[in-house]
């Protein structure tokens, strides 16, 4: 098949930098893996076209609040009008606050996959009047436009055929998954040489882009809890984003920087070596956390390593069969204590949920798999 992908992503906190699409591209790469043609159309922002395998066309955006979406919106659909007719089996629209791309598949005959990645109903909430119907509005459009409506969960599945009405028979859960190929067990002495680490020390780590849903403030709250028993622990921050300088300011506080170690930004495609030299990762996601289907929790499970992560609904679906996790009350930080303290002082037990972690995520995670099964359900 020939296949478009479209996708609006703009966040200011995050300074240019594309957060959020490795799925897309994930998907586009496994697409062509597979033999279809995938051509992406996307805000030329973060270098998308060193990203993927597919053909990508970038949207130039003019910087302004309003303007911004106004303008990519214009310009896609205006591209879109040009090269759908005739050259795309299938689009794939990912949420974007537009009904246009939707409208332009319908107009010429092609089919539309609609994908809406996080659960809108919380999204909604937390927009003004008017941004909140606009939303909703657009979505429904789009939603009645589109042949199906892909989502990441099957919690999100439920809600949206509950809350939004939409039928259980047009909607394909998708989750994020991993690629069980790059992401594999590492030796721990060998990726501490490689990023010159101490391997003598127990290293707690986390993944992911700096946000204050991802709940890391609990975990610096719990760091000293943890090191009373455990001194020898170090916690390992691999990501960037706007809440840096807070979370370095509360560690400052705590008298903890030598326990902490911040990374920066880290291409993906060398995440593998940095889980490599953690002993436990973490997803302490604050409570009401939107988080549709979180791509650290399939890496941390393929790289084989347990987890300690927030009850919150989607992340137990993802861990609950998988007996690879200690799940905790969000926001607990005598929980987060406890559970992280517990699995240091039992090596055997971080052995045993490792494995089981990897051996799942080889056979209900593999994003080739995920992809395969999608174009089953499409086809």
């Amino acid at each position: 098949m020939r296949i478009f992908i479209i996708a609006y992503y703009h966040d200011p906190r995050l300074k240019k930098k594309a957060g959020g699409l490795i799925r897309m591209f994930e998907l586009a790469d496994n697409l062509i893996k597979l033999g279809h043609e995938v051509r992406m159309v996307l805000p030329m922002i973060g270098n998308p076209k060193t990203q993927t395998l597919a053909h990508v066309t970038t949207i130039p955006l003019i910087d302004i609040p309003v303007l911004r979406p106004l303008f990519f919106h214009l310009l896609s659909s205006l591209y879109l009008l040009a090269t759908v007719w005739g050259n795309a089996d299938l689009l794939y629209v990912r949420q974007m606050n537009s009904f246009l791309p939707s409208l332009i598949a319908h107009i010429t005959a092609r089919r539309t996959i609609y994908e809406i990645p996080n659960d809108p109903f919380i999204d909604y909430q937390n927009l003004p009047p008017v941004k909140r119907m606009l939303a909703q509005t657009m979505d429904r459009l789009s939603i009645v436009l589109s042949e199906k409506v892909v989502v990441l969960s099957e919690w999100s599945k439920s809600r949206l055929h509950q809350l939004g009405k939409v039928e259980e028979s047009r909607i394909l859960v998708m989750p994020s998954g991993t690629d069980t190929e790059l992401f594999v067990p590492l030796s721990k002495e060998a990726c501490c040489r490689k990023l010159n680490t101490d391997p003598s020390f127990f290293y707690v780590g986390f993944i992911g882009t700096f946000l204050s849903c991802q709940g890391v403030d609990t975990l610096i709250s719990a760091a000293p809890a943890i090191l009373r028993q455990h001194p020898k622990t170090r916690f390992l921050l691999v990501g960037d984003g706007p809440m840096r300088q807070k979370w370095a300011g509360m560690i400052e506080e705590k008298s903890l920087k030598e326990a902490f170690i911040f990374t920066g930004h880290i291409p993906y495609k060398e995440m593998p070596g940095h889980i490599g030299v953690m002993d436990i990762c973490v997803a302490p996601h604050q409570e009401g956390s939107n988080q549709a289907s979180p791509v650290k929790l399939f890496d941390y499970m393929a790289c084989g390593k347990p987890i300690v992560a927030s009850n919150i609904p989607v992340v137990k679906e993802i861990l609950g069969k998988a007996n690879c996790a200690t799940i905790v009350s969000a926001n607990n930080v005598s929980e987060l204590a406890q559970a992280i303290s517990l699995l240091v002082s039992d090596p055997n037990q971080c052995s045993s949920l490792g494995a089981n972690g990897h051996n799942y995520a080889m056979q209900h995670f593999d994003r080739k798999e995920i992809t395969k099964k999608f174009i089953s359900e499409v086809n």
